[in-house]
């Protein structure tokens, strides 16, 4: 039997993984790129983080027929969303000498979930945005997701929002003084508010560098900062809402079932994972919450794998 080639890409919010691997697992290509989620980088930006990754996959590479192609990509909520998607990828193609077989384009929750191998599963992911899937009852049901200016509450980018407005608040007198303003104005080089004002509302300070405030939420619960312990239990009680709504949704009915998790917030808060492991486990006795061992690229990798050997079992 002849190898075959799968091309797997993870494009978040904040950075693209992209992979070519033989249908045996031997990697021949992987680089990692900036964002690739169009909403938030724009069309023009996408079309230039494709490209660049599969010239640079050709440059290393002797032209190859994909057999399997799994474009998992943040943002891809609507059809006028993939439509959009869909455009850009057959551009980077044209401009690439590859040769493809199936080209899949998936929500990057989606594509990971159907890559997870488990005929009842659900995924909560929490990175600069926020989204939960269920696969129940031989259907795919979908909860968050709305994007930062109208939803992804419990994600990075709305624990940074929440962390710098208490900054500025604080500055204010407000709210109480936080910890996470000293810790702020240190990680980002400057000297005061103002600056930090500045700095937030500059050309080039990205969604994804706000998000990156987050990282400093779980030092602030650690120094028993009331502020940073607030917004903590805020984003446990959305990601709870979120993954116990889209349970609901699925038609959860307490049977046994896995819940996974993943996501920077969730890997990188320990304080946040625990409190929503507890609490969903707590309304929900047969429910196994556990955070994804591995990362979302692999799961990405083995949606096409699946896809070649047909033993994807999700509609």
């Amino acid at each position: 039997m002849n190898e075959q080639f799968i091309l797997a890409v993870d494009g978040g919010a904040t950075k693209t993984v992209m992979t070519i691997r033989s249908s045996e697992g031997r990697e021949l290509f992987s680089a990692t790129s900036t964002s690739s989620n169009y909403q938030a980088a724009g069309i023009e930006h996408v079309q230039h983080v494709y490209t660049g990754l599969l010239r640079s996959a050709a440059a290393h590479l002797p032209s190859l027929f994909i057999d399997v192609a799994v474009f998992a990509i943040s943002g891809v909520d609507t059809d006028q969303d993939k439509k959009i998607i869909e455009e850009i990828i057959e551009e980077s193609i044209a401009r690439c000498p590859f040769t493809f077989g199936h080209v899949i384009i998936e929500n990057d929750v989606e594509a990971t979930l159907k890559g997870l191998g488990h005929h009842d599963v659900s995924l909560l992911i929490s990175g600069t945005g926020a989204i939960c899937y269920s696969y129940m009852n031989n259907r795919i049901i979908r909860a968050g997701g709305w994007g930062h200016r109208v939803g992804d509450e419990g994600s990075g980018y709305w624990i940074g929002k929440h962390i710098a407005k208490a900054i500025f608040r604080a500055a204010d007198g407000r709210n109480k003084p936080t910890a996470l303003t000293e810790l702020v104005l240190k990680g980002h080089h400057v000297n005061s508010t103002d600056e930090l004002f500045n700095l937030i509302y500059s050309p080039d300070y990205t969604n994804a560098r706000l998000a990156s405030l987050g990282s400093y939420l779980q030092q602030a619960v650690d120094m028993d900062d009331a502020v940073a312990h607030k917004i903590m239990l805020k984003a446990v009680d959305e990601l709870v809402l979120l993954a116990a709504t889209t349970l609901k949704n699925a038609g959860y009915a307490n049977e046994v079932h896995t819940l996974f998790l993943n996501g920077g917030v969730l890997k990188n808060n320990p304080s946040i994972m625990n409190g929503v492991i507890t609490q969903l486990e707590q309304t929900h006795p047969n429910l196994t919450v556990k955070l994804c061992e591995e990362k979302p690229i692999e799961s990405i990798f083995n949606r096409g794998l699946r896809e070649i050997n047909g033993t994807l079992y999700i509609n």
